[in-house]
């Protein structure tokens, strides 16, 4: 099934990034903001209001941050994105709570039903990749909630923030893990056209697939920094068994692991297979 996106892009002319012109009206589509020209019907603007509501939040960081508000504040902030796979049941709760588990002053709001955003003020002690898996393990347990979490970087807070978001928005929406970032999500994204249209890629992508055992290998000992020890720990597997898996897979392949530019090139091929 087409997406709600391409079905507008069909019909419209859709704008991705704000600011978007004075007389487009605006909406958010799977928790990206987009912008239709103006110019519409009131048939035109009555479906496209019934299709993707605007958000019902009126927090001055939310209308910022869709390209429909002021600046709210100077300075420097990091923008955190939260996504639940349904709704919560307390929806105000939840936010309430996530807010009490962040050691810094913070805002946060919800820009659709399922996506939250908290705006971090930049301290001496920001959260990181591990405080952000704590509070997904103390947040869902509580709310029978399952959240994927993204960590945006810091930036200054100006009239470039709006599309920095929504950026960091598809990286969020591109990203499987649980704690994602711009480090452990942006090699993947900003390859994958590449990867997708490259014949050369292809076949070295169909060439490792054929050794379905590697793609855990492969992914670990690049998440582990080709370190062989931590791999065969994450993977619970001996020391002696992954080494035999990398000369076995150097042979068919001619990819030896133990090199780093081989191992990046590796992981790349197999992001997404």
């Amino acid at each position: 099934m087409a997406s709600l996106q391409s079905v507008l892009e069909q019909y419209f002319t859709v704008y991705h990034t704000p600011p978007f012109p004075a007389d487009a009206f605006e909406l958010i589509v799977d928790g990206m903001p987009l912008a239709v020209a103006g110019d519409l019907s009131p048939r035109e603007l009555a479906l496209l209001k019934t299709l993707a509501p605007q958000p019902a939040s009126r927090n001055p960081w939310a209308q910022f941050l869709v390209g429909s508000g002021s600046i709210p504040t100077n300075g420097v902030v990091r923008l955190v994105q939260f996504n639940t796979q349904q709704p919560p049941a307390q929806p105000a709760l939840w936010l309430d709570a996530l807010l009490s588990l962040f050691a810094s002053d913070v805002t946060g709001f919800w820009l659709t039903p399922t996506h939250a955003v908290v705006v971090e003020p930049h301290s001496a002690t920001p959260l990181d990749e591990g405080g952000l898996l704590s509070i997904l393990d103390t947040l869902d347990p509580d709310f029978d909630t399952q959240t994927r979490g993204y960590l945006g970087q810091f930036w200054t807070v100006n009239a470039s923030l709006p599309a920095i978001f929504a950026e960091e928005q598809r990286l969020a929406a591109d990203s499987d893990d649980r704690c994602a970032c711009l480090a452990n999500s942006a090699l993947a994204y900003y390859t994958r056209t590449a990867r997708r249209d490259s014949p050369l890629l292809g076949n070295l992508r169909d060439m490792i697939a054929d050794d379905a055992e590697m793609r855990p290998v492969i992914v670990s000992l690049y998440e582990n920094l080709g370190n062989l020890t931590a791999t065969a720990k994450a993977l619970y597997i001996h020391r002696n068994t992954l080494q035999y898996r990398l000369d076995k897979f150097q042979q068919t392949t001619g990819f030896s692991l133990r090199r780093m530019d081989d191992l990046v090139l590796c992981y790349l091929l197999v992001q997404g297979a």
